[in-house]
């Protein structure tokens, strides 16, 4: 009798809620309100969808100069961070990459993704062939655009049109000595290189072709002297000096360390890194003139078109982050051009020194001066070559 009337009286329950319409709603337990989700930023979505087409991409492909420590150490670091393989084409100095970025342009071919190279490389000769692209649309995670995670105060696109952008600011040192051969204070300005006992003891680095020499006489001549003198230097140093010209840039200074030359005249300040690491006897000097600051062959540039669009924008972002650029001058040996990278162990020479006169990269020294002082400088080692 009870299980009956239980039974009737559920009827009526539901019959009651039935014909009664829709109930009101009574407030939700706080446990089943799911709380709505963040909106991203911007930059946050954009930057995911990047990042999983760059996975889908699986590579990006790099043509550089720049060393086995800094390579090895980006390979590795990228990786690990977003899991993207990184095919890497070596080269010994910029002219090569331009040389094969322009065959492959001219066969419809488009390989590499990334140039890493000197900037002298990327605005005097790639540029002008139409081999670069624009870097800035690239740029999306915060602490790359900010403007303030940089020492110039600005994010460091060379030229106008962003085509190049400077990795490093260093205090460009182009005189390399070997401390058992020629002692400190020997040479404190330019024109001690013409000192009597250095006769037949010089390497220069080739200064018609791009480079640290071709840099060295175009800030000379920008800075220091001007056209006339700077050349006469030149003469003087092939002449009356006997110094001997190189293009290989690690040979340049192993001859140094090695005794065979007492003095590198512009070396590659990357390689001179790498082997007063390994306990070469050479030492970077200072000059009385006063110090370029410089990117070196620590800039970068990218190709008009990119095979993998989406990797090469998470590369970019990253090796210029505070994590990718602290790898990045650990294996290159120079000061980054951000702001809050730490400078320990890196040559104090290769900041500029408390008082010390500095001449900053511009577009005018690279593209103008640069440029002009090659052809000039061709021209002479042409003539006393005849």
């Amino acid at each position: 009798m009870i299980k009956h009337l239980l039974l009737i009286g559920v009827a009526f329950l539901v019959l009651t809620v039935a014909c009664s319409g829709p109930a009101q709603p009574g407030p939700a337990p706080a446990t089943t309100t799911a709380a709505p989700a963040p909106r991203q930023a911007g930059w946050e979505q954009k930057w995911e969808v990047v990042v999983a087409d760059a996975k889908k991409e699986g590579q990006v492909v790099i043509y550089s100069q720049w060393g086995p420590d800094t390579r090895n150490l980006l390979i590795k670091g990228f990786k690990d961070k977003y899991g993207i393989n990184v095919e890497w084409l070596a080269f010994s100095r910029g002219p090569e990459i331009t040389a094969r970025a322009q065959t492959e342009k001219a066969a419809g071919i488009n390989n590499a993704d990334f140039f890493g190279t000197g900037l002298t490389t990327t605005m005097v000769t790639m540029k002008p062939l139409g081999l670069l692209g624009p870097i800035a649309p690239r740029l999306i995670l915060p602490e790359v655009t900010d403007s303030k995670a940089w020492k110039i105060g600005k994010v460091p696109l060379v030229d106008k049109d962003g085509t190049g952008f400077g990795m490093v600011a260093t205090a460009q040192r182009y005189i390399l000595r070997n401390t058992d051969l020629v002692k400190e204070g020997e040479i404190t300005t330019y024109k001690d290189l013409l000192k009597p006992q250095f006769k037949g003891k010089l390497t220069l680095n080739d200064p018609t072709v791009t480079g640290p020499g071709n840099a060295m006489f175009g800030h000379l001549a920008q800075d220091l002297w001007g056209e006339a003198e700077t050349l006469q230097f030149l003469k003087d140093l092939l002449i009356k000096q006997e110094a001997v010209i190189t293009r290989d840039n690690r040979q340049q200074v192993e001859w140094v360390a090695r005794g065979k030359y007492t003095v590198a005249i512009a070396p590659l300040v990357e390689v001179t890194q790498d082997f007063i690491k390994q306990g070469a006897p050479l030492a970077l000097g200072a000059t009385t003139e006063g110090v370029a600051v410089v990117s070196g062959a620590g800039a970068f540039a990218i190709p008009a078109v990119l095979p993998h669009p989406n990797a090469a924008t998470v590369f970019i972002n990253w090796v210029l982050s505070k994590e990718g650029a602290t790898v990045f001058q650990k294996g290159f040996g120079n000061p980054s051009a951000r702001a809050d990278v730490p400078a320990e162990g890196l040559d104090p020479l290769l900041f500029p020194k408390p008082g010390e006169k500095v001449f900053p990269e511009s577009e005018e020294v690279i593209v103008v001066w640069r440029g002009k002082m090659m052809e000039a400088n061709r021209a002479i080692i042409d003539s006393l070559a005849k």
